[in-house]
């Protein structure tokens, strides 16, 4: 790879970031509100706005993380000059409507961060869930992304499962730090994918 290729590349995989800032803050303006109002009526050591806080830091995390693996995804799949050739069997406008489909579960999420727990908790499993329903769709089609798919899909399976287990058995901080770490893990993969793509 030449010199000049390496900022053309990085140009391509960010060409993106700024609008994506600007639907997030839109998307989180009003949750981040009313956790924000709940805070200064009851204060911060109440563990439901404690509780809120620890929602809203996690469906960022997961929104980032579904940012991050769309940039990646696209860039691998369409932008690469031998994207054409390597995957041969794809459709734009199925991923790009699976993306957004993602993002508004993803949404979805964010307008229960005060609402009742168990409303929470079936969202961020629906996020989840997502990813093997995608693969297995992409599989079905014969896409030729497919095995893309397959690593994501399993960890988000996982994932689910650790989540609900411990939403169902574990006091809530520690459920809800535990859906924190697995989403920083989540976005730390993705940037090490990022960090050897661009070396």
């Amino acid at each position: 790879m030449s010199g000049s290729s390496g900022p053309a590349r990085i140009a391509d995989l960010h060409k993106s970031a700024f609008w994506i800032y600007g639907i997030t803050a839109m998307v989180m303006r009003e949750p981040v509100a009313m956790v924000v109002r709940h805070a200064a009526s009851a204060g911060v050591t109440d563990p439901d706005v404690r509780a809120e806080l620890l929602r809203t830091i996690v469906v960022l995390g997961m929104m980032s993380r579904l940012f991050l693996a769309a940039g990646l995804y696209f860039d691998e799949v369409y932008l690469r000059p031998d994207s054409a050739s390597r995957f041969v069997r794809r459709s734009y406008p199925i991923d790009f409507m699976a993306g957004m489909l993602h993002f508004l579960l993803a949404m979805g999420a964010s307008t229960v961060i005060a609402g009742a727990p168990a409303a929470y908790a079936a969202a961020v499993a629906i996020y989840f869930l997502f990813e093997p329903l995608r693969w297995a769709a992409a599989r079905t089609m014969q896409y030729s992304a497919a095995a893309l798919l397959a690593g994501p899909a399993l960890t988000a399976t996982l994932s689910c499962v650790l989540w609900l287990a411990a939403y169902k058995w574990a006091p809530a901080t520690v459920a809800y730090l535990l859906l924190m770490a697995l989403t920083a893990w989540e976005i730390a993969k993705l940037v090490r994918q990022y960090n050897t793509q661009q070396a």
